[in-house]
C-alpha cells in the first residue's frame, strides 16, 4: 500500500511540473504533455534518489521533515524540474504555437 501511495505522489508531482512547463510556460515538449509527465516522473525519481540524503539532513534541521509518505518532495521537485529543463534545452527552448 505504501509503494502505491509513493507512486501516486511521484506521478502527481510529475504531472504538476509538466503542466507548469507545457501549459504555463508554453514550451514545446517532446511528446507533448504526456511526454513531459514521463520525463518529469523519471527525473523526480532520480532526483529523489540522488538528492534525498543531502537534503534530508538540511530538512531535519529546519523542521521535523517535509515529506509526503516516504517521498522527499523537495528532492523530487528538483529532479523533475532539472529533467524538464534539460528536455527544453534539447528541444532548443521552442515555444508552442497556437493553431
Amino acid at each position: 500500500m505504501q509503494i502505491l501511495l509513493d507512486s501516486l505522489v511521484y506521478l502527481a508531482l510529475a504531472a504538476a511540473l509538466s503542466w507548469l512547463f507545457f501549459y504555463l510556460r508554453r514550451f514545446d515538449l517532446l511528446g507533448g504533455f504526456l511526454g513531459g509527465v514521463l520525463v518529469a516522473l523519471i527525473g523526480s525519481i532520480l532526483g529523489a534518489f540522488l538528492f534525498s540524503m543531502p537534503l534530508k539532513y538540511a530538512i531535519d534541521k529546519l523542521q521535523n521533515g517535509f515529506g509526503v509518505f516516504n517521498v522527499n518532495i523537495i528532492a523530487a521537485i528538483i529532479g523533475g524540474l532539472s529533467s524538464l529543463w534539460l528536455l527544453t534545452k534539447i528541444n532548443n527552448e521552442r515555444k508552442r504555437k497556437d493553431y
